[in-house]
């Protein structure tokens, strides 16, 4: 999987205050928090510095509260261990709600995902042209 990145799960912020960031898992635990030197930094004022972890287990995404004052929430539920995700769970921590989005599992194929090399036999999209304004009578 390491060949095709775009393969790696894929978590996005889906609300709160860093809207439309993305970042995808690895085989090493990355921190997410407010604190500058951790691996996932979200400008949440409600979340802990180290918030939370997650990796890529070999069973799968894994998700662990780091003992943070607010809580780490899996699907409206309050985490204590480790746990393990699933493609289209919801994490809510502080403000702040991820979404995963894991392309090894998905039901759906997600758009603009290409494998190999890129296609040279597409025509660019052209603009339709545009009707002339009409003309003011007298």
């Amino acid at each position: 999987m390491e060949e095709y990145p775009e393969l790696m799960p894929l978590l996005t912020v889906a609300g709160g205050p860093m809207r439309g960031a993305s970042f995808r898992l690895r085989a090493d635990p990355q921190v997410i928090g407010r604190a500058p030197t951790g691996h996932v930094v979200i400008n949440d004022p409600h979340l802990s510095r180290r918030h939370a972890e997650v990796w890529l287990a070999p069973e799968g995404p894994s998700l662990r509260d780091l003992g943070s004052t607010n809580g780490t929430w899996l699907n409206d539920r309050r985490i204590t261990g480790t746990e393990r995700l699933s493609d289209g769970d919801v994490i809510r921590i502080g403000r702040t709600e991820l979404r995963l989005f894991d392309p090894g599992v998905a039901h759906t194929d997600p758009v603009g995902l290409r494998f190999g090399p890129p296609r040279r036999d597409v025509r660019p999209t052209l603009p339709l042209p545009l009707a002339a304004p009409p003309t003011a009578r007298r």
